[in-house]
């Protein structure tokens, strides 16, 4: 056998064997719609250090979703076209936000809970 065979065989096997490198951990997804003057799911469960796609579309009005402890420091504006978002949360815990977006009467209520669990 010669040396090109034998180093294209290497690397074939350290690839296979997962010693070429660690995998990254898998996304998920998450739809998250928006409502005059609800979030939906109220309560969504993220894993710390796991990157997550937030998929945020709103079925009435326009509205909007900062979220800085789960990794979304810019506002995410949130319309009746999809918004996706990519967030890895880096602590555990309980996170409530509020919508960003002025929406009307029931603004100041409308809220969503992030529990990043280890």
């Amino acid at each position: 056998m010669n040396i090109r065979t034998t180093l294209m065989t290497a690397a074939i096997l350290l690839g296979m064997t997962g010693i070429a490198g660690a995998a990254a951990p898998a996304s998920k997804t998450v739809d998250i719609s928006a409502k005059n003057f609800a979030f939906t799911p109220a309560v969504v469960t993220l894993k710390e250090g796991q990157p997550t796609t937030l998929k945020l579309v709103a079925t009435q009005g326009a509205h909007g979703l900062v979220a800085p402890e789960i990794g979304l420091t810019k506002m995410a504006t949130i319309t009746n076209a999809p918004t996706t978002v990519t967030v890895t949360p880096q602590k555990a815990g309980t996170f409530v936000e509020h919508c960003a977006l002025f929406c009307g009467a029931g603004h100041a209520n409308m809220t969503i809970t992030f529990k990043v669990v280890k």
